[in-house]
Order: structure tokens, then sequence, then C-alpha cells
């Protein structure tokens, strides 16, 4: 779709990825220089305007990026997470069958609590990574880049409360879109002309001159 309206596209395997060297994926703790430098590489080669588009996993990497890289014309992030340890929490408490009552906040800050912050520990003891540290809402507070959030209201991976954590974060700078019926990564399947609609309006209402796209998988 993006090639169809004329972006160029640079479509990159995040570090310990696909193709991508590295071997730990870190959330966005070393991942936001990959993007910056990628970034660089597109206006190196002639981009004027270059956006960020992310979905899961890509979305919360692509806002986080937004600390060391404020060139974004705008960003679209589809489902990502508010911070890692929230998203860690409710995992583990989805883990342990809250997700049939909607209590995955609630269960993972209590019974998952001990677990996730052992893990926590251990990245930071074995690896020198601090996942406390991987938070996209720092980020966007202090960014004045036009973000687009998009999420759906079934969504169970990532709930759709991360995004709106997100949205009041920074209102000024965000718009929050919340698609009713659709599951993690789902708007583009269940709405589909209304999603490209939304994303390539969004984007053209702020870009200018030749523009370069930059999506981040799942």
């Amino acid at each position: 779709m993006f090639l169809q309206q004329g972006y160029r596209v640079l479509l990159p395997d995040s570090r310990a990825h696909g193709e991508s060297g590295g071997r730990l994926a870190t959330y966005g703790l070393r991942e936001n220089d990959d993007i910056h430098r990628w970034v660089s590489w597109l206006y190196d080669r002639g981009a004027t305007c270059v956006d960020g588009f992310g979905e899961s996993m890509g979305a919360a990497l692509v806002l986080e990026s937004m600390r060391s890289e404020p060139r974004f014309c705008a960003v679209v992030a589809d489902s990502p997470f508010a911070t890692f340890r929230s998203v860690a929490y409710d995992r583990e408490g989805y883990f342990v069958g809250a997700g049939r009552l909607g209590l995955e906040p609630l269960v993972g800050r209590t019974i998952g609590l001990l677990p996730a912050e052992m893990a926590f520990t251990y990245a930071k003891w074995r690896y020198g990574v601090d996942l406390a540290r991987a938070n996209p809402v720092d980020a966007l507070k202090s960014s004045t880049i036009p973000v687009l959030l998009i999420h759906g209201e079934a969504d169970i991976n990532i709930l759709p409360r991360h995004s709106r954590i997100l949205a009041r974060a920074n209102s000024a700078h965000t718009q929050l879109w919340l698609v009713p019926g659709a599951r993690h990564g789902g708007a583009a399947s269940v709405v589909p002309q209304e999603f490209w609609f939304r994303v390539l309006n969004f984007l053209a209402q702020h870009d200018s001159g030749s523009s370069g796209v930059v999506p981040f998988g799942s």
C-alpha cells in the first residue's frame, strides 16, 4: 500500500530477528539507536521526510526511537505497549488464566509480580540490560512528533489500555483510534479500508517533499 502511494520503503529486521545480527532483543533500549541510523540512511539517500510505522513490538520500538530520532515527520504505532514492565505483568496475569476475566493487570501485579521482577533482575545481571527502562511512554511524553496510535479493543496480547496510557501522556501530539472487534494487530483486517484511509491521510497531513517510511514488524 505504501509503495502504491509513492513511498519508498525500508523494511528492516530488528536486531536478533530475521537476517539481522545481535544476540539479544532489548525492546527498544538498543534498538532506538538502530532506528536512528536507519533514518539517517534514508535522509542520506535523498529523503526529505521520513515516517515511522510499526506493529506490536515494532510499534513500541519506533515510539522508543523518538528519544534519539526527532526527524520523523509522523509515526503510526499499531498495538504498542506503554512500558515493558506493565506488559510483562499483563502477560503473567494472562498465563495464570486471568485473561478470561479481564484481570490481567491486577493478577500480574500480585501473583505475577515476583516471577516478572526476577526475570528483570536476571536480565540486568546476566546481560547488563535494564528492561525496566524500555518505556515508549517516556519517549512519547517529551516528543513533538505527530503520532497516530491504533489499537484493537479485543486485543488480549497487548491490552488496549496501553495505547490509552500513551495517548494521555502527550495528548497535544497524539491521536488514538480504538477499533471495536479487532484483536492484536488486527485493525487492518477488520476494517481495511478505514485503516488505510486513516493511516495514509494522517501521514499526508504531516509529510512534505520526498517521503520514506520505515515500517517495523511485530
